[in-house]
């Protein structure tokens, strides 16, 4: 009996021991891995910031074929959201929590039967010929035994990660070389004055009806002090078979409602592709190419109605080789 009380004595003692082990080990786990990627910051994060190619490169793609993916929240930003249902690498789901343009993604990671809700960084440094992109593995108030787990994070998720970061490194070097800069973008909804018009694809007609319509939008913006916001914009509603059907405007604040040929139109916000053309208007068709060719390559659907934003005025600078025009197409 005696001997009975002193080994439990002993495993009391040695429970205590681990009992304070664990209290004493840190409550808070990182992990990190990171590989240079020779894109510019703006080309990695703009494969980031969404997760519809996020099976493209995911290093648990690959470990379940047959997990059932669902994509919800906005197509990309803060809020932009995956989940799962694997057999093999169980349920989960993330959700983009926090951005810095063309600087930083943090991603909110959450598991089936798992307490903790721990977070997935993307770091871009710039550097010479690319881009470091450190991805990071961060918990906090870790507890209990899973204190003992966090002691082997980086064994245990260090090759997934290694692998995930080698993988993205090919899928972004592989992404086309665009003449014109693009990004993604989230506008807010703006009303506008506008002309609605059409008439057959000619660029020389086009020209000359948009210069006579925005002219007639000044004068009519003059007369009753009503200031635009922004800079003249053509939104296009048809432009098939030859025929093209637009909409010149100016942005304003004012509730003016129009009248005549001059209305007032909503412009709906949301997510759209960026275009920044430079140069004479031809290169608008070369611009809109790319932009298609952006959105096959990033998965988007083209939806709604593009617009031009005309931030040269041509009267007043006559070198087409300077002239800006920003296009805007929205996506889903």
């Amino acid at each position: 009996m005696k001997a009975i009380k002193i080994v439990g004595i002993i495993l009391m003692i040695l429970a205590s021991v681990v009992l304070i082990a664990i209290y004493l080990l840190p409550d808070n786990a990182h992990m990190e891995r990171k590989i240079l990627i020779e894109r510019q910051p703006e080309v990695v994060y703009t494969e980031l910031i969404s997760f519809r190619t996020f099976n493209e490169w995911s290093p648990w793609a690959t470990k379940d074929p047959a997990a059932a993916y669902q994509w919800d929240g906005p197509v990309m930003g803060v809020g932009a959201r995956i989940s799962w249902k694997s057999a093999e690498v169980g349920n989960g789901s993330m959700q983009v929590i926090e951005v810095m343009e063309n600087r930083k993604v943090v991603n909110l990671m959450k598991f089936d039967e798992y307490e903790s809700d721990p977070t997935a960084a993307f770091i871009l440094n710039p550097v010479d010929g690319g881009t470091e992109v450190v991805w990071t593995y961060d918990e906090s108030n870790v507890k209990g035994l899973a204190k003992i787990f966090m002691l082997g994070i980086d064994g245990f998720l260090g090759e997934d990660y290694e692998q995930g970061l080698l993988a993205l490194k090919d899928r972004v070097e592989s992404a086309p070389d665009f003449e014109f800069s693009m990004s993604l973008k989230t506008v807010e909804p703006f009303r506008y004055l506008g002309i609605r018009d059409s008439t057959v694809s000619d660029p020389a007609l086009v020209s000359t009806m948009m210069a006579q319509n925005y002219g007639e939008l000044v004068t009519y913006m003059s007369i009753r002090g009503v200031e635009a916001t922004g800079n003249p914009l053509a939104v296009y509603s048809d432009y098939g078979d030859g025929d093209l059907s637009f909409i010149c405007g100016y942005p304003i604040a004012a509730q003016e409602i129009g009248t005549g040929r001059i209305q007032l139109f909503r412009q709906e916000g949301g997510p759209v592709i960026l275009l920044n053309c430079q140069g004479s208007y031809e290169n608008l068709e070369k611009g809109y190419d790319e932009i298609m060719e952006f959105a096959a390559f990033y998965d988007y659907d083209l939806v709604g109605n593009p617009w031009e934003e005309y931030t040269t005025d041509p009267e007043t600078n006559p070198d087409t080789a300077s002239w800006a025009t920003n296009i805007y197409y929205p996506i889903q």
